[in-house]
């Protein structure tokens, strides 16, 4: 089950790219812990949902070319979970996010880094970030996840 409104406060929306996750049974391994590839799922949740926000009109033009999963502790079908995805860098057709999951008791779990490219809309090759896009995802960028 996905949560969008973390971060949400009375007078605020909820921050883009931070949502709340209850695992679910197919998650896990037969160990019982959430599977290692689910962990990327859950990451990519969060990352749509974030570049949806920052990056409205170009963010269904990128495209994962690389991921990088940290496991940190397991995650159990009890446990509920936090995702937030932010900037971590930004190149000239390229963009690096970091997704932290955590538990909601602050416990890191994983942390996975995306390298994604902006594809031309005949979507045959990547090409740089508009100006207004390029600000859009400075503004966002975290240097202390890079």
């Amino acid at each position: 089950m996905i949560n969008h409104n973390v971060g949400q406060t009375e007078d605020k929306l909820p921050v883009p790219g931070n949502i709340r996750i209850e695992p679910r049974w197919t998650d896990l391994d037969p160990v019982g812990h959430v599977n290692n590839s689910v962990f990327l799922v859950y990451a990519e949740e969060a990352r749509n949902r974030f570049l949806k926000a920052v990056l409205p009109d170009a963010w269904d033009w990128i495209v994962v070319v690389r991921n990088a999963v940290d496991y940190h502790h397991p995650v159990f079908e009890s446990d509920v979970l936090e995702v937030s995805s932010t900037v971590a860098a930004v190149g000239n057709s390229s963009l690096t996010t970091t997704s932290v999951i955590s538990t909601i008791h602050g416990q890191r779990c994983a942390t996975v880094q995306t390298v994604q490219v902006v594809m031309r809309t005949d979507r045959t090759r990547t090409r740089p970030w508009s100006t207004d896009e390029r600000a859009s995802l400075e503004a966002r960028t975290d240097p202390a996840v890079s």
